[in-house]
């Protein structure tokens, strides 16, 4: 998989996506992917099919632990559509979520109940 992110303005667009596996993906999203509204992580399998996980909402400055927000907004674009499948999930769904897109590749059929939005 190829991973690019922005937080905060900083990170590789989709454009310069580059090769990681699990281990490395799930640093990124845990180290350099702060819970900022607005900021976010995607990942591009080998078909060119993207999984995205966007903040929605920024972690509030006095909650210790954030595994349980549902603040992330799991996006599988479908250029070919104009639109989008996703839902939002608990930050900590996240790295589970990962490692279908590893196993399985962005495909929209492996990441349960999905709402499909149109663009």
């Amino acid at each position: 998989m190829r991973v690019f992110w922005n937080d905060c303005g900083n990170g590789p667009t989709s454009d310069q996506a580059r090769q990681v596996d699990l281990h490395e993906a799930n640093l990124i999203w845990s180290d350099e992917v702060r819970g900022v509204q607005g900021n976010f992580l995607g990942l591009i399998d080998d078909r060119d099919r993207t999984i995205q996980f966007y903040f929605e909402s920024g972690i509030p400055d006095d909650i210790d632990a954030a595994d349980h927000l549902r603040i992330v907004l799991m996006d599988l674009p479908q250029p070919e559509r104009n639109g989008s499948y996703g839902r939002l999930v608990a930050i900590g769904e996240v790295y589970g979520l990962m490692e279908t897109a590893f196993e399985f590749g962005a495909d929209s059929r492996c990441f349960g109940e999905l709402t499909f939005t149109t663009w």
